[in-house]
């Protein structure tokens, strides 16, 4: 349990009543202070950053300062009281974060946002309405920040989504063979380097200008959106630590991954493995309905590449762990990360078989909305 001496250190009026984790999240301890502050009572998302998978907490808190100052800004500017974003609630001495370190010596990193009242998440959904909400929500997202200054943003996790440089990395992994397992995969392995023209697509766009770098979530799951617990409208995007620069086609293409697959990433049942065309549709609609007007024809060229591209990234990365013995990605089993590669490679093969459909209903729907 969290001390309330740390939670005493942030900038909060009121009693302190109550402290309770929140179990949900898999990456930082969460818990939720509530203070009765004159009579009200208000509550506040306290966390643990995991400096072990985010090595730099002061970049990660300037990125998602930077950010939700510039969306708040825009949310006043357009006089929007229905939307939300996390407000950082700065410690006694005006700094994002409080450094402090424990009984062993140790540093650790806590942040406080405001608790966003009268919502709900979505772990998983096939309903077409929330999922066209959630598109939309990651819209506007990209919308609110499309005149924010990415120069100023911090690369967090290096090449997170340089498709080209994972290449080059599973290439090398292949030659090296750290725990002997490549022969066990070659069909795996050719189906992806079948197709290694199209890891270095958006990138190179990206380089050469010919499209233009966003500020992207890059974690555009449902669970990442907070709705209104009645209307089901979103009222805010969350979980902002892997804001970075990068291109809009990164969130665009994960988040119809991600949404609109009929089964979870290690479903061993190939026959259940492929997308959801109503699903497909709903989020791609949503999305554009808010951004359509901000993009640029290469961009709409390539959102459906944009799907297929960063499922086979995904794929890629499963397969990679696997052949260096399981190093990165959480494993319940011996092939758990086999299974999750198999799945996604079965995904890019069925996003293939739908290509047509799938850059003819983008297209037709950027025209509605542009």
């Amino acid at each position: 349990m969290i001390k309330e001496e740390i939670i005493k250190q942030f900038q909060i009026s009121g009693e302190l009543k109550l402290i309770k984790p929140l179990p949900t999240g898999n990456i930082h301890r969460t818990y939720v202070a509530t203070y009765d502050e004159n009579g009200k009572e208000n509550k506040y998302l306290v966390q643990q950053i995991n400096n072990y998978v985010f090595k730099n907490p002061y970049e990660v808190m300037d990125n998602i300062e930077g950010i939700t100052t510039h969306i708040q800004n825009e949310l006043k500017r357009q006089n929007d009281n229905k939307h939300k974003v996390l407000n950082v609630i700065e410690t006694i001495d005006n700094r994002n974060m409080l450094v402090c370190k424990n009984e062993e010596g140790i540093e650790e990193f806590y942040r406080v946002y405001n608790f966003i009242e009268n919502t709900i998440s979505y772990n998983t959904t096939k309903d077409p309405k929330i999922v066209r909400t959630a598109g939309k929500a990651f819209g506007n997202f990209q919308k609110l920040l499309n005149n924010y200054s990415i120069e100023t943003l911090n690369e967090t996790i290096i090449d997170f989504h340089n498709t080209k440089n994972r290449l080059k990395t599973f290439e090398k992994d292949i030659k090296e063979d750290y725990a002997k397992r490549v022969q066990s995969v070659e069909k795996e392995i050719r189906f992806i380097l079948d197709r290694k023209d199209i890891c270095s697509m958006i990138v190179d766009k990206l380089e050469s200008r010919e499209i233009p770098y966003r500020v992207t979530h890059n974690d555009t799951k449902v669970n990442n959106v907070m709705f209104d617990s009645s209307s089901n409208d979103f009222i805010a995007v969350v979980d902002l630590d892997t804001v970075m620069r990068g291109s809009g086609l990164y969130d665009y293409g994960d988040g119809i991954r991600s949404a609109s697959a009929n089964v979870f990433e290690d479903e061993k049942d190939l026959d259940k493995v492929y997308l959801i065309n109503e699903l497909f549709e709903s989020y791609t609609d949503g999305y554009l309905s808010e951004l359509a007007p901000y993009m640029n024809n290469e961009e709409i060229n390539l959102m459906g590449q944009s799907i297929r591209i960063i499922t086979l990234e995904l794929a890629m990365r499963f397969l990679n762990d696997y052949i260096n013995g399981d190093k990165y990605f959480k494993c319940n089993y011996e092939t758990h990360n086999l299974d999750r590669a198999r799945n996604q490679l079965k995904l890019v093969e069925d996003i293939e078989s739908k290509m047509e459909y799938i850059n003819s209903y983008i297209n037709k729907n950027y025209k509605k909305y542009c």
